[in-house]
């Protein structure tokens, strides 16, 4: 055996090694998950809970995405509803839900258009900056999230029961055709949830989580988003260097609807890893390289089949084989875990060819989303929702409402959003319907 041969069925041994661990924490997490989701023991809460939820533009199923907040089964609760301005497409639809529905105590901030930082820090910092002391509970949602009903009681209940500095969901992408586009971010997206479980170190999700008040004026996060170009993993990154645990509840686990472009998809997964490179760089690097250790393998023992000698095509083919078995089985895991989540969707068509392009594209979708990660990481600006951002080798952000001007002068990296907040106003509410709509939001 020459050492090439020898030196891949070594490198063979630990990407397989890395494999099981991962298909051992998917089952951990389809077990964790199938148990929480069963015994739907959530307890009856009392504290008052304010459901912060920032919007931009109509997007797909917003009216619908929207009106499951206000059928929460929390007898305690009311909606702060946040945009950047009152040219806003989403406000008539927030309006419209808020007048419909008038026993839900809601309201609508407008937070103005950011300088410094993304639109959504800046919406949420606008949302925070007067939070009644009758306030117990702090929770986030985004606007392409789709709750149950139990959702806010879920997740409420776990912040209570675990005593952790914050409880948070995560997000499932359902697919309407089945197609390779919505496998693609279906699977990466899964990977990344298959991840969290009960014990495990599980980072924050903006889309669905909750702290108290309390912890949220302690730990300062209102002061820590200041300037940043993102607002969940800042707040993992502040909870990771006190020391304090997130606790995964799979009952607040939200159905996104999946991208209807390859350029939408593609952006988003592009977008995923920038900010974990530019917030948790070296989480975004350890998930790099070693995360797709297994996926570089791979393809080295798919090229020694395809350009090798006898000895070393078969030895390339039979470690190809294990790694694309091994992956077979995690993307099995997936499959369960949606089932689980989503019992009545998950034997549909759409999720059935999607759960076949995971197991039999595994590794092509993976391979794809490393190469994302790699441009995601050389790159210092991002487009979002028709904003773009960049990153500055100091840390500031620079924000164009728009394409880019040559002259960067005229957005400054200056840190100048302690206003956030001061300047808003609550557009509309359930408190002064019918009266004078511009009311401080402080």
């Amino acid at each position: 055996m020459d050492g090439f041969s020898l030196g891949l069925i070594l490198a063979g041994v630990l990407a397989a090694v890395q494999l099981v661990l991962l298909a051992l924490q998917a089952f951990e997490h389809y077990r964790y998950a199938a148990r929480r989701l069963q015994k739907k023991a959530y307890g009856h809460p009392t504290g008052q809970a304010l459901v912060i939820i920032p919007c931009r533009g109509l997007e797909h199923n917003l009216e619908r995405n929207l009106a499951g907040f206000f059928s929460q089964d929390y007898t305690n609760y009311s909606l702060r509803f946040v945009v950047q301005s009152q040219d806003d497409p989403a406000l008539g639809v927030i309006e419209r839900l808020i007048s419909e529905h008038p026993h839900v105590p809601a309201e609508l901030v407008v937070a103005g258009p950011a300088t410094n930082e993304a639109q959504k820090v800046h919406n949420l910092r606008a949302a925070t900056h007067a939070i009644p002391e009758s306030i117990r509970y702090l929770v986030f949602a985004d606007s392409d999230a789709s709750p149950s009903p139990s959702w806010l009681r879920a997740l409420v209940s776990r912040l209570e029961e675990s005593r952790s500095a914050a409880v948070t969901g995560y997000r499932w992408f359902v697919p309407t055709q089945g197609t390779f586009r919505e496998a693609v971010v279906s699977s990466l997206n899964a990977a990344y949830a298959m991840l969290m479980a009960g014990k495990t170190p599980n980072l924050v999700w903006g889309g669905t989580w909750a702290t108290t008040r309390e912890s949220f004026q302690k730990l300062g996060i209102r002061d820590a988003w200041e300037g940043q170009i993102c607002d969940d993993l800042v707040v993992a990154r502040l909870l990771l260097r006190r020391g304090l645990r997130v606790q995964y509840e799979p009952a607040c686990l939200v159905a996104t609807a999946c991208y209807s472009s390859i350029r939408e998809m593609i952006a988003f997964i592009h977008r995923q890893y920038f900010l974990l490179r530019h917030v948790l760089p070296a989480w975004w690097l350890f998930d790099t390289l070693v995360g797709n250790y297994h996926i570089l393998v791979f393809w080295t023992a798919i090229s020694a089949t395809v350009l090798g000698g006898n000895s070393v095509r078969w030895t390339g083919l039979a470690t190809a084989s294990v790694l694309f078995i091994l992956n077979w089985v995690r993307a099995e895991f997936r499959a369960a875990a949606a089932s689980a989540y989503f019992p009545q969707l998950a034997h549909q068509p759409p999720f059935q060819r999607i759960f076949w392009w995971d197991r039999v594209a595994n590794s092509l979708i993976a391979t794809l989303g490393f190469v994302l990660s790699i441009s995601a990481g050389l790159r210092r600006s991002v487009s979002w929702r028709g904003i773009t951002y960049r990153i500055e080798r100091n840390g500031l952000v620079q924000v164009w409402h728009g394409t880019p001007a040559h002259d960067t002068s005229s957005c400054p990296g200056e840190r100048g959003s302690e206003s956030a907040g001061q300047n808003a106003v609550v557009l509309f509410s359930t408190d002064d319907a019918g009266s004078d709509p511009h009311r401080s939001a402080a």
